[in-house]
């Protein structure tokens, strides 16, 4: 697990579990708010196949936090406008990165991870089943 998919399968974490672990970290040690939950609009970019330029398709929402915990900062970027999973999020960033309960969060994104993976093949088994063969036509 690195850190870098912190910020992505945060935003799949049970609320309970990932709550509980905030609240374990707040507990017991020092929180620093350095920029509180903002909300802001990202680009979206996009390749043209046949082209290979690149434009924007649209905005994106998002929210977005910077904390410190016991001197080592942590970042997050959440969809969407959710200040409490973007708080929590970059908590567990900077957690992870200062050894704070590092395999507890670990532990907590690998199961996250596991069943996204197990929704994931559940979704393709359910598109693959509508595929059409051209060839017996």
């Amino acid at each position: 697990m690195s850190r870098e998919d912190i910020n992505f399968i945060s935003q799949f974490i049970e609320k309970k579990r990932l709550e509980e672990l905030y609240k374990k970290i707040e507990e017991n040690h020092t929180i620093k708010i350095l920029t509180n939950p903002t909300e802001q609009t990202l680009l979206v970019p996009v390749k043209d196949p046949i082209s290979e330029g690149e434009f924007y398709a649209g905005e994106v929402l998002v929210t977005s936090t910077i904390v410190e915990v016991n001197g080592v900062k942590g970042w997050s970027m959440v969809m969407d406008l959710n200040e409490e999973l973007s708080l929590q999020t970059a908590v567990l960033d900077a957690s992870f990165e200062a050894g704070i309960y590092k395999e507890e969060i670990v532990s907590l994104l690998e199961k996250t991870a596991f069943n996204l993976e197990k929704q994931e093949e559940i979704i393709n088994k359910k598109v693959n089943s509508t595929r059409v063969s051209f060839d017996l036509m």
